[in-house]
């Protein structure tokens, strides 16, 4: 009885030396003889990768890609604005989506500016952390957030600060429409103001570095802007060392003198070394100081008042009518 087993031993051998040992075991050589005169590949030569596993990776892939879509369009990339505006509207979209602000470096050319802030989290008893960079090109300005632990989730983050930053933009150009046609005297009747307009802004905690380059916060200084417009046909006067804020106990706080104020942040910028004397911070905060007395008509005012930091509700000042020297109260409620 013939035998084909040398025949078997040697073909084996060929393929072998050709393709390498078989995988799988006799049942993978047993396939290899089936197909061997057939045209499709041989599990011997590796299968072409498809089934169950490259259905996942293709979706896997094709989801990464429409979310790197998404993300897109929500960039803040090369926005016209100007490093001080960039800083300004940055720190107003987080507070306007009621995160709280922790930490604040402002940016400025050739400096990364970053915002650090928080909040409960809806539902339980978490807290969101994010970070906000700011950085400042020659053509504007580029904006990114970002959530603490959510590596392939920051869409949501992304798209709410997009949206609150696009609002906070549109109310702003609004705003300044409407307040240029007020005082040019063209704004809806409904909306045209003759009247006095009293701003009191206290410059809380981390916000006080929109405007200074010092912590007046940890020097224990409250940094209050105060803009008044006159829309009326008159002038009035005020006595800038009259104005008081009103504390938690009802007590009526009088504004530090800027030396004084200047004083308390040189004791605090001077641990561990110096970086600026009494004297340069004294004149860094009396050239934003609120210092008018008059306020003539169809004009507009502002500057800053220095208070020791405490918790206040409100503010009073006193203005009085120069023709017919009648004064009157007015209380701005925080």
């Amino acid at each position: 009885m013939w035998s084909f087993e040398p025949w078997r031993g040697a073909l084996q051998a060929r393929r072998r030396r050709a393709y390498g040992p078989p995988k799988g075991g006799p049942y993978a050589i047993r396939q290899c003889r089936a197909v061997r005169h057939r045209a499709r590949p041989s599990p011997c030569r590796g299968a072409p990768w498809r089934g169950p596993r490259a259905a996942v990776v293709l979706s896997a892939l094709l989801l990464l890609s429409a979310c790197t879509l998404q993300r897109t369009q929500y960039e803040l990339k090369n926005q016209p604005l100007s490093c001080d505006d960039a800083n300004r509207l940055a720190y107003r979209t987080i507070e306007a989506m009621r995160f709280k602000v922790s930490e604040f470096q402002p940016g400025a050319p050739g400096q990364r500016g970053m915002i650090k802030a928080s909040r409960a989290a809806s539902g339980s008893d978490d807290e969101r952390r994010v970070t906000i960079t700011i950085d400042c090109t020659p053509t504007g300005a580029d904006l990114d957030i970002s959530e603490e632990g959510k590596w392939l989730e920051q869409l949501e983050i992304e798209r709410a600060f997009h949206h609150a930053y696009v609002n906070i933009v549109s109310m702003n150009k609004s705003r300044a429409e409407l307040d240029r046609q007020i005082a040019a005297g063209t704004a809806p009747a409904s909306q045209q103001r003759r009247d006095l307009v009293v701003i009191v802004e206290p410059r809380r905690g981390p916000a006080a570095k929109l405007d200074f380059a010092f912590d007046l916060a940890a020097a224990g200084v409250l940094p209050v802007r105060l803009v008044i417009t006159n829309l009326t046909p008159r002038s009035y006067t005020l006595d800038p060392a009259e104005i008081r804020l009103t504390r938690t106990d009802r007590e009526r706080i009088a504004a530090l003198a800027p030396g004084e104020a200047a004083a308390r942040v040189a004791a605090i910028a001077a641990q561990p070394a110096p970086t600026a004397s009494p004297e340069t911070i004294a004149s860094a905060l009396a050239a934003k100081e609120f210092t008018a007395t008059v306020i003539p008509a169809g004009a507009e005012r502002e500057g800053f008042l220095y208070f020791p930091l405490a918790d206040y509700t409100g503010a009073r000042l006193l203005m009085t009518d120069e023709e017919t020297g009648e004064a009157e109260g007015v209380r701005v409620e925080f």
